[in-house]
């Protein structure tokens, strides 16, 4: 490596500019060739991939796609009639010719014409049947759409047909409104409210200022402060830009609020004019009306299907929306004549969309209040788009965290210079490692929760500068005292040697790189390659956001790493060319006092370490044992949402608190009544495909090759496994006609129908009667199509399609009169089980287990082409859960083997190493046991924390390990007093850095900023305590002394290293004369470290030497040797900054 040292000291502006290129190259290349990051769904990634369960997921889903009209299956055979039908209608119609077509065209024009008239004549004869009916179709539009059905849920949509008619409709009716001559009484068809509330337009909750448990806000004081409010939110600026206005009116649609409707039901404008006794009025109509609500009997289109209420009960709808939309659950209760209003909702014309992101930051600086009652939550559909706005513009708190560190690197290298280069270097080792990411390693996923790693490297990037700088101020303060230049007084020595580092010998700077790099490189190795270990451990998790965010911080790492020994020592290099002068007269004294303040806290952190170390370290184990033992251990998350910002945000609150208090949202989110499906898959290759990096990459749907349903065997097995399913304790039995749960069953019944049918004469052999079960192959695969699409034309009211059932190829079929003929692809057999949805993994994990043993045994004596079935339900929940407490613990244990490999390599000591894991061990459990007592649980950003611990804990213990080991001293005490006062300055500025970067998190609106800024204050304070009292205090009592535990490695290495020791030494001590110019240059920053404590190199290289020796007598190495019998250093790694320790009966020149 002499070439590099050379290198750096003559060519230093030619490596910086290299690696300027090349960093400003990974960035450019980055940023062309791919998409800035996209936060806008922050929650994508977190599911579990490669697991049993998430690959049969991931084979459901495929499924339901390929069941599409686009698909490679169809769940009906006789859908592929038709597009073949459709095609035949088109050829006819291109072969008709041209007078036909003008026929046909004037016939179309003639009824259109005749349409109109009679339109025309049907809406001045029909009048008010017209307005009322166009009233009733506008309550109930959402309930008009074409039913599409997926797997026994009705997902309805829209066609773009009936969409025009709503849209003429909805004209149609604005101008009847208008027409229509004023009645006494107001509704809802003269336009007091534009539409029913519903969750797609944006709400507000609302509260009583105060909380008063016996202040309902059903009052006249209430109800008039919320009116206000409504008032003071649509006057905020942008309201009027995106709000909801009828179709011939510029004024925006009224809001939906409790008071409105009130001043609805009694026949007032406005909801300024309601008084107590409108309110009682109506208050005693919703306690009537509510049974009717609670039986289901009143709805919100009573006005077209006919609800059997009293007709006070359906009036305009309001008490149905008052009571699903207005008021919590706990408003009003069956047999009760009291009413008490906590919550109530207020819903304004705007669209749940990011629209509506300029009017909440308006709103956001408005107080929403009065002196009665609050808005305390809301929904705007915001929460998403807000989240990817405020990771941007809380990024200002990052780069505060990074002024703070600039500032004490400053101040600890006395170089502006180097420390504005080595924020440069951690900005290059992140555009060079998203270059790796995304060009390199080609993935295409950045979740946010990368952006994590950026503070981590902010902390890691300044501890190793910190290093590095401390060796080569140690460095020089050997050069200085071996160079005998004066140290009285600093300044005045600086000032006068200035002039002379213009012509400072590069042969000494060479040596100086040499030396520092030697030792620096070392040190950074081992802490940057246990940090790497740590973050790409969790690799091996399931989780796509956790296996992105270990690829990314772990390449960040050894980024970092290699600049800091390429870049770092460059500038370092040019620095000392430049000479700055203002880093002598403007630094020096200022520095000089805080070394002198750190000197005295580190000889006080002495003597508490020393003086009473079974206090420390049974306290500190003690503290650990009652913190992880006592204290109930992470737990997994409870809750399906992920927050995204802290919990009293309005966006928060209305997800966790407040929403399940109203009726029109808990009919949706609530899980009480959901039961998990049970179904059972042939045909399907359980297997994920797909790039588990990639979340949106699912691969392609796999079939079974062995699978064979069609056989005798597999027909009478598939019977006996439905009749078993269906007597299973986990089964929950559904009553009905022609379900399709159980396909077989329904086949065996379609089968046994007459042959000949009298009627149409139709011989439907062999589909029939004639064929008895089990049936032949051949007439199994002809009648089984048939059979499920007559089931397919059976009226809704008696069977409700789904997924379940035979799945038909699209590409093998033929069609021979009008029947469909298809290969069965794969089946599928669903019925609800008894097991309710729940966030409890327990009992998911219970009923998983419960199937899946069941299933698994069935399954031994299924035939060859029915033995591959899985089991699947809804356990996307489940599966994250699982794979966040497998993963997790694995990436710990994992991460430990490897620091605990490292450690031994380095120190190859068993008990210096086992003493310094088990610090880490204490430290990540202390972490997370403290983490766990501030609520936390183990989500994904929790995962993500963890793996972060486990690489932040070790290099402290890792640090205070080596350098005990590296001490020279053979008694136990003096080797922990030297690696504490050699080690505590730069570990302390790292954790104080840190911290104070994680400190400033706090101040964000963001959740997983705010999450990081805890971690990172816990974790580096425990770290930090626990590897200086509680590891320091072991060594001082019961660390290895003498050689005790110690290894070899083979003494080839052992005599090579020695050799190289004595040589490198004499080699620097006879060129140290000749080069005082150069080391006068660096006096003032390196003054303190000499007169304070001498030979500070000592810590880093293992020698106490700083004194010249007089290798002229021969006697002086032997007698050394002789005296002291402590083992050398023997490691590889360090083996060459080992040097020789003379005795005091050595000749010292």
């Amino acid at each position: 490596m002499n070439w590099y040292y050379k290198f750096l000291a003559n060519r230093p502006y030619l490596l910086v500019l290299s690696i300027g290129i090349f960093s400003f190259s990974c960035i450019i290349t980055s940023y062309v060739c791919n998409k800035l990051p996209d936060f806008s769904d922050p929650t994508v990634g977190f599911e579990a991939r490669g697991t049993v369960i998430g690959q049969r997921l991931t084979a459901w889903r495929n499924l339901l796609e390929e069941s599409g009209i686009s698909g490679l299956i169809t769940v009906n055979p006789k859908e592929l009639i038709i597009p073949r039908a459709v095609e035949k209608a088109k050829i006819k119609a291109l072969n008709k010719n041209k007078n036909s077509t003008i026929r046909v065209k004037k016939k179309k024009n003639k009824i259109k014409t005749e349409e109109k008239l009679s339109n025309i004549r049907l809406n001045k004869i029909h009048f008010d049947e017209d307005a009322k009916f166009i009233e009733d179709l506008e309550n109930s539009t959402y309930l008009n759409f074409t039913n599409q059905w997926d797997y026994g849920k009705n997902l309805s949509f829209m066609t773009e047909e009936k969409n025009q008619n709503i849209v003429e409709n909805k004209a149609k009716w604005s101008d009847l409104r208008q027409s229509k001559p004023p009645s006494q009484k107001i509704n809802i068809s003269n336009g007091y409210f534009c539409d029913s509330p519903r969750n797609e337009y944006a709400h507000f909750v609302i509260t009583s200022v105060n909380h008063e448990k016996h202040s309902s806000l059903f009052d006249i004081t209430n109800l008039l402060a919320i009116c206000d409010l409504e008032q003071k939110l649509s006057s905020i600026d942008g309201y009027r830009d995106i709000c909801q206005r009828p179709m011939s009116s510029k004024q925006c649609c009224r809001p939906w609020s409790l008071p409105n409707y009130i001043a609805l039901l009694t026949n007032k404008e406005d909801c300024f004019q309601i008084n107590n006794t409108d309110i009682q009025f109506v208050k005693q109509l919703l306690i009537e009306c509510y049974p009717y609500f609670d039986s289901l009997k009143l709805s919100n289109d009573c006005t077209e299907s006919k609800c059997h209420v009293p007709e006070n009960c359906s009036q305009h709808n309001a008490v149905f929306n008052i009571i699903q939309f207005m008021t919590d659950v706990e408003f009003i209760n069956v047999n009760e004549s009291t009413v008490f209003l906590k919550e109530t909702m207020l819903f304004l014309p705007i669209a749940r969309s990011s629209k509506a992101l300029s009017y909440y930051h308006n709103l956001d600086k408005t107080v929403l209040s009065n002196e009665r009652v609050k808005v305390v939550a809301m929904d705007l559909g915001l929460k998403n788009v807000l989240f990817d706005e405020c990771l941007l513009t809380d990024g200002w708190l990052i780069a505060l965290g990074g002024c703070f560190v600039i500032i004490c690197m400053w101040f600890y290298t006395s170089s502006l210079f180097v420390t504005i280069m080595t924020i440069v270097a951690i900005i290059f080792s992140l555009g060079i490692s998203y270059f790796l990411y995304t060009i390199i390693f080609n993935i295409n996923f950045f979740p946010f929760m990368n952006l994590m790693a950026v503070i981590v490297i902010i902390g890691i990037g300044a501890d190793d500068a910190f290093i590095f700088m401390k060796i080569w101020k140690c460095t020089l303060s050997d050069h200085v005292k071996s160079s005998g230049i004066p140290l009285a007084n600093p300044s005045a020595t600086c000032l006068s040697e200035l002039a002379t580092t213009q012509a400072q010998n590069k042969e000494a700077l060479y040596n100086t790189l040499r030396h520092t790099l030697e030792h620096a490189t070392v040190s950074m190795l081992v802490t940057s390659f246990t940090t790497a270990a740590a973050f790409y451990a969790s690799i091996f998790s399931t989780i796509t956001a956790v296996r992105c965010f270990g690829i990314f911080a772990g390449t960040l790492v050894l980024v970092n790493f290699l600049l800091m020994i390429t870049w770092l020592p460059a500038i370092v290099s040019i620095k000392e060319g430049l000479s700055l002068k203002y880093k002598c007269l403007k630094l020096s004294s200022l520095s000089s006092s805080l070394f002198k303040c750190g000197k005295k806290l580190e000889n006080g952190i002495i003597n508490l370490v020393t003086f009473f170390p079974i206090f420390w370290m049974t306290l500190l184990r003690i503290l650990s044992s009652i913190i992880v033992l006592y204290w109930p251990k992470l737990q997994l998350p409870d809750s399906a949402d992920f927050k995204l910002f802290v919990n009293d945000h309005p966006f928060e609150l209305y997800e966790t608190t407040y929403k399940d208090r109203f009726w029109f949202e808990k009919v949706y989110s609530s899980t009480d009544n959901f039961k998990l499906p049970l179904r059972f898959v042939w045909g399907i290759e359980p297997i994920d495909t797909g790039n588990y990096l990639d979340p949106l990459s699912r691969g392609q749907l796999t079939f079974d090759s062995s699978f064979n349903v069609s056989s005798p065997e597999s027909q009478i097995w598939l019977l006996n496994f439905c009749k078993s399913l269906k007597q299973q304790q986990f089964t929950s039995l559904s009553y009905g006609l022609l379900l399709p749960n159980c396909f077989i069953e329904n086949f065996i019944q379609w089968m046994s129908r007459r042959c000949l049918d009298d009627m149409s004469g139709i011989n439907r052999y062999p589909c029939c009667e004639d064929s008895t079960f089990p049936f032949n192959s051949e007439i199994f695969d002809i009648c089984l199509p048939e059979s499920i699409s007559s089931l397919y034309e059976t009226p809704r009211e008696y069977f409700m399609p789904g997924l379940a059932g035979p799945k038909f190829s699209r590409r093998n079929v033929s069609i021979s009169n009008n029947t469909v003929y298809s290969t069965v692809m794969a089946i599928v057999i669903e019925y609800d089980s008894t097991q309710f949805f729940t966030m409890s993994y327990t009992e998911m994990s219970k009923f998983v287990d419960m199937v899946e043993t069941w299933f698994t045994e069935i399954l031994k004596s299924a035939p060859n082409g029915l033995k591959r079935g899985w089991f699947i339900s809804d356990l996307e929940f489940y599966d994250l859960q699982n794979s966040l407490s497998k993963g997790t613990l694995l990436s710990i244990l994992l991460s430990i083997g490897i620091s605990l490999l490292v450690l031994l390599m380095v120190t190859l000591n068993i008990f210096v190493s086992f003493y310094a894991i088990v610090t880490v061990a204490l430290s990540i459990f202390t972490t997370i046991a403290i983490l766990v007592c501030m609520n936390w649980k183990l989500n994904v950003l929790e995962s993500i924390a963890v793996s972060t611990v486990i690489g932040l804990s070790i290099d402290f213990s890792l640090h205070y390990g080596v350098h005990y080991r590296l001490c020279n001293e053979p008694n136990r005490q003096s080797a922990a007093k030297f690696a504490i006062s050699r080690m505590l300055q730069p570990t302390l500025m790292a954790a104080v850095t840190t911290i104070v970067a994680g400190t400033l998190m706090l101040f964000s609106s963001v959740l997983a900023y705010i999450q990081i800024g805890i971690f990172l204050v816990v974790v580096m304070a425990v770290s930090w305590i626990f590897s200086t009292f509680f590891l320091m205090s072991t060594l001082y009592l019961i660390g290895p002394q003498y050689g005790f535990g110690q290894f070899e490695f083979p003494k080839f290495f052992q005599n090579k290293n020695d050799n190289n020791c004595v040589i490198k030494r004499i080699d620097i001590d006879n060129r140290m004369v000749h080069h005082q110019s150069f080391a006068s240059e660096n006096l003032i920053s390196v003054s303190e470290l000499v007169t304070s404590e001498s030979h500070e190199l000592d810590s880093l290289t293992s020698s106490s030497i700083i004194k010249q020796l007089d290798y002229t007598r021969s006697s002086n190495l032997p007698n050394y040797k002789k005296k002291y019998s402590y083992p050398r250093e023997n490691s590889p790694s360090i083996g060459s900054i080992v040097t020789v320790l003379p005795d005091d009966s050595i000749n010292i020149e």
